[in-house]
């Protein structure tokens, strides 16, 4: 398995919500939650359990108060510890917000039955797409049928830029907010992309809104490809992307533009179209 990275709008994308980050107000501001939830986010796919000392380090919170932190996020439920090794993981209960955020997402319920259709075309990964500040997140996926395919668990993050969902989402927002994302881009946007700056970066989306799609590849264990157009809410608004990722083995980029394009593009029109009636 590998992992890829996987027309104008009246309104601005949901990408630039947030644009001008307010600052923080003090008195309101609980900092405590803060920490608690630093704890939680200490967990990742590289540690997915972790020592108190573990913890401490990656939090910066001192040993102290993350063991007082620990110690009510375990009562809570939300972190379990295994009586043998003291190593602490998240608990399923976290599965909840998960389960929350997918249900009440209106977008992906319109493309859930879309990409299912794409799905059954293609036999390809089909997954819904959404920005969250330089990355793209991936929120549910339909896997493929084929023995060797590209490999999207829910939460997989990729920068936003490179990728073809997040150019595709990026391209409906303003020159401002684009350079706000290139600027909290990692150098590899760059090197991939290959765009100097935010203007030629821009100009790259623009072509890409230009046309309704994009196609970006990458090379892990075997090389990918990966096909997404936008799905807009009533507003007019790029609220997230139906994504194809398929192997290099099997399309070309020139066959994928060709064949596999016209498919995606068509699947977040409908899905659109649900959206809008």
């Amino acid at each position: 398995m590998v992992s890829s990275t996987s027309k104008s709008a009246p309104a601005p994308s949901l990408a630039d919500r947030g644009e001008a980050a307010p600052e923080i107000d003090e008195r309101l501001f609980v900092a405590s939650v803060a920490k608690a939830m630093k704890v939680l986010e200490a967990f990742d796919k590289t540690a997915a359990t972790l020592s108190l000392s573990d913890i401490a380090i990656r939090t910066g919170l001192g040993r102290s108060a993350s063991q007082r932190f620990i110690y009510t996020l375990e009562r809570l439920g939300y972190l379990d510890r295994d009586a043998q090794t003291k190593r602490y993981g998240l608990s399923r209960k976290v599965f909840r917000f998960a389960q929350n955020a997918t249900s009440s997402n209106q977008g992906l319920e319109a493309a859930y039955p879309q990409m299912r259709i794409l799905s059954e075309k293609t036999r390809e990964t089909i997954s819904w797409v959404e920005v969250d500040g330089a990355d793209i997140v991936i929120i549910a996926t339909v896997p493929s049928t084929h023995i060797s395919s590209v490999n999207l668990p829910i939460g997989t993050r990729f920068p936003a830029l490179s990728s073809s969902s997040g150019q595709m989402l990026l391209a409906h927002s303003a020159p401002s907010h684009v350079e706000k994302v290139w600027k909290a881009s990692a150098p590899s946007v760059s090197q991939r992309t290959r765009a100097r700056d935010a203007a030629e970066m821009m100009r790259i989306l623009e072509a890409a809104k230009a046309v309704g799609f994009s196609v970006t590849e990458k090379n892990m264990e075997q090389g990918s490809i990966s096909v997404s157009a936008p799905v807009h809410d009533r507003a007019g608004r790029a609220i997230g992307s139906i994504n194809l990722s398929t192997l290099t083995t099997r399309y070309s980029r020139e066959t994928a533009i060709a064949e596999l394009a016209p498919l995606v593009l068509e699947a977040a029109t409908r899905a659109t179209e649900t959206l809008v009636s």
